[in-house]
């Protein structure tokens, strides 16, 4: 995800493959019905191994931001401080720790402020060099899927430089009443895409893969 281009989205009715964790699929229309055998690539196994880590990473580290550290992070979104909010750093050493433990190049959080738009916003940001408070990202299905309750990873790569596929997933993080109030998104680096440009949207053969919602 984390990427300062907007993505140019496809437009395709596709039936998701499963994946490890449940949930993490579409609920749209169709107006006609497919054919899944041509539509819809399988999901080689190495490729289904980067999702599942990288899911397991996204899922695990935002139950650890369940409870307190939720309640402080809506403490700083209330404040309207943001980076000045006198606890922003704690909150964001958090995320650098989970960082650097798990190899990502990104771990921060999203939250969408107006559900009337077409962004999520980047607030807590645990990186070297963090995305300016508030920088706004197109929806992307994994989102919406992270932000209805069920950690789920993207359906392709993208290049955070070249030869060098990162592939991002996303879980929710709940306050202490239970409350979804950000999604946690990890991009962990994936060399095992340079074998499967399909699976990557940078890529010139990509293979039009979208999480739908």
């Amino acid at each position: 995800m984390r990427k300062h281009s907007k993505w140019l989205r496809v437009l395709l009715v596709l039936a998701l493959a499963l994946f490890a964790f449940a949930g993490c699929g579409g609920n749209g229309g169709e107006e006609e019905p497919i054919d899944i055998e041509d539509e819809t690539p399988e999901i080689p196994a190495e490729v289904q191994a980067v999702m599942d880590h990288v899911t397991s990473l996204a899922a695990n580290y935002a139950l650890q931001l369940d409870g307190e550290w939720a309640d402080e992070y809506v403490a700083l979104l209330e404040s309207g401080q943001g980076w000045d909010y006198p606890g922003y750093e704690d909150l964001k050493a958090t995320l650098d720790q989970f960082r650097i433990e798990s190899g990502a190049y990104y771990v921060y959080i999203l939250t969408d402020m107006d559900p009337d738009d077409d962004y999520f916003e980047i607030t807590v940001d645990g990186s070297e060099e963090p995305d300016d408070w508030m920088y706004q990202y197109e929806i992307e299905g994994q989102f919406l899927v992270a932000q209805n309750g069920e950690p789920c990873a993207a359906l392709s790569a993208w290049d955070n430089d070249v030869d060098d596929p990162v592939w991002s997933a996303f879980a929710p993080v709940h306050d202490s009443e239970g409350n979804v109030v950000g999604i946690l998104g990890v991009d962990y680096p994936a060399p095992e895409i340079l074998d499967f440009p399909e699976w990557n949207r940078d890529s010139d053969e990509w293979n039009g893969m979208e999480v739908e919602f």
